[in-house]
């Protein structure tokens, strides 16, 4: 690589999954600890996102890659899940500005591996 980034780095959709992981990680910073298994879902959900992109990514066949691509696809999903899970509860009532913004960057992220995915079949 040479000091060269990963290919992965160079990808919009790689880039707003990051981006979001980061944020979900601050609006989780705050919550309560009575709700680890919830933050740990959450958690777990938004940084799987850009991880099974990355690994995608570097994959040698494209059925490989979009194996990958679907189960980043799946995490979106499942982060959405847990998105509203926060939206309709009190758990975070004092960050819904960040949790917004996080749901909308997760709607960007399953248009473009929708996307990616169907151009790969």
């Amino acid at each position: 690589m040479d000091g060269e980034k990963p290919n992965y780095r160079k990808l919009l959709v790689w880039q707003k999954a990051h981006q979001n992981a980061i944020l979900a990680i601050k609006l989780m910073d705050g919550c309560h600890m009575k709700y680890s298994r919830i933050i740990g879902n959450v958690l777990s959900a938004a940084t799987s996102i850009g991880a099974n992109i990355a690994e995608g990514n570097s994959a040698f066949t494209s059925q490989e890659k979009k194996r990958y691509f679907r189960i980043a696809l799946n995490s979106s999903y499942e982060f959405d899940n847990w998105l509203q899970i926060l939206k309709d509860s009190d758990i975070i009532s004092s960050n819904q500005t960040i949790l917004i913004e996080v749901e909308n960057r997760n709607i960007e992220v399953i248009k473009l591996l929708s996307k990616l995915i169907s151009n790969l079949s």
